[in-house]
């Protein structure tokens, strides 16, 4: 729970998921106005207009609801939010890598995954009318001041499909109107209406984490993808001749008990759940040339290794000195390496050969420590840490 509590301190994390997860939104003032600029800033948000090529619908400008139809000229930006225009970038997880460390870290927090837009607005302007997310919003006030009006759901748990477009907005007074200033956080339940308008003058600033929580439906898609490669569900259902149902009764009553005996199965729960753990992972970090097998041992002794900050290892025993090692999707096994090797190596953020000599005096270099670590960095498990790289 590091990040989770980092983000809402002072507030403690077990009152927040006992009292206010998926029930009722909360404002949480900041310890410091600070407190997310480590994860973006004005400096970061102008090499992203600058240098990347953003296009719709990775970025777009929409004013009152409303969203403007060109925004391809980047000369045109600075305009639109000088014309009363919120800037909004999507996927800004994708992009800042401050960002995508957030993320990851979160979801291995709350146990699903989570995606990052911007916004930028002007003072006492509305970027959008009142409406409510599919998904649980964690909003990072990064700077300037935007006030905020959130109401009751009128529809609980609205998936995808159910848009709050479709519906009418609750009537009355918000349950909570707060002002947002840096540092600032604010959680809002999925289908709880909103909106917001900044105040003050400087334009306003802020993140919006979305986190994309499984459902029941969710499990029961599962099963489906699962009974897809099974011939008898594929198979068509027989004919209703003349109105007789008869064969087809029987048809689906063999089904249903196939099924029933599915549901059954001991583990069935532990791999849907298993399946959640490491599903939507990042991709391993690339770090060449070393992942090519060059320069992993540059600086010889003073090389220091250090292990991807966007993945947890899960390290699972199988036998006398044989591990197995999965980060993200990849999985690798490992043979021949003593426990207290092992009890260390994955249990230090960073490390270097002659750490390694320490813990395992009885190998070689040669011959055991760097074949090892080359295998680790080639896999793209381990990353060479450099000053230039920033890793």
């Amino acid at each position: 729970m590091k990040i989770l509590q980092k983000l809402l301190a002072p507030y403690p994390v077990e009152q927040f998921l006992a009292e206010h997860w998926t029930q009722k939104a909360i404002h949480i003032s900041a310890s410091h106005p600070q407190k997310f600029r480590e994860y973006f800033s004005w400096e970061t948000l102008n090499y992203l207009l600058n240098y990347h090529r953003l296009t719709d619908p990775d970025i777009r400008f929409s004013k009152k609801g409303v969203s403007l139809s060109e925004t391809h000229n980047p000369q045109n930006w600075s305009s639109y939010l000088r014309q009363g225009a919120t800037l909004i970038v999507n996927g800004v997880h994708h992009r800042v890598p401050k960002v995508q460390e957030l993320t990851a870290n979160l979801q291995y927090d709350i146990g699903y995954p989570a995606h990052v837009n911007l916004y930028c607005s002007p003072s006492e302007q509305q970027g959008f009318t009142c409406h409510y997310d599919t998904h649980d919003v964690l909003i990072l006030q990064i700077d300037g001041d935007k006030e905020w009006f959130v109401y009751p759901e009128t529809i609980s748990y609205p998936t995808p499909e159910m848009p709050s477009e479709k519906e009418l907005p609750p009537e009355g007074t918000p349950y909570l109107q707060c002002i947002l200033k840096p540092g600032d956080l604010l959680y809002i339940p999925r289908g709880h209406w909103h909106y917001a308008v900044a105040c003050g003058e400087k334009l306003s600033l802020h993140l919006t984490v979305g986190i994309d929580c499984q459902i029941g439906l969710d499990w029961v898609r599962s099963l489906i993808d699962n009974l897809q490669n099974t011939p008898a569900w594929r198979q068509s259902l027989p004919p209703i001749v003349d109105g007789n149902t008869h064969p087809i009764e029987q048809h689906l009553n063999t089904l249903k008990q196939g099924l029933i005996e599915s549901l059954n199965q001991a583990d069935i729960l532990h791999k849907y759940i298993d399946t959640l753990s490491y599903s939507n992972q990042p991709p391993l970090l690339i770090n060449l040339p070393t992942q090519t097998g060059n320069d992993i041992f540059a600086d010889i002794f003073t090389t220091r290794f250090t292990w991807s900050s966007l993945h947890r290892i899960r390290l699972k025993q199988l036998g006398e000195e044989h591990y197995q090692v999965q980060v993200g999707a990849k999985q690798v096994d490992l043979k021949g390496i003593p426990g207290s090797l092992i009890e260390n190596l994955f249990n230090r953020d960073e490390f270097g050969l002659l750490d390694i000599a320490d813990w395992a005096p009885e190998l070689d270099l040669d011959i055991d420590i760097a074949p090892l670590i080359t295998r680790l960095v080639t896999e793209g498990i381990l990353l060479v840490k450099t000053e230039k790289s920033g890793l």
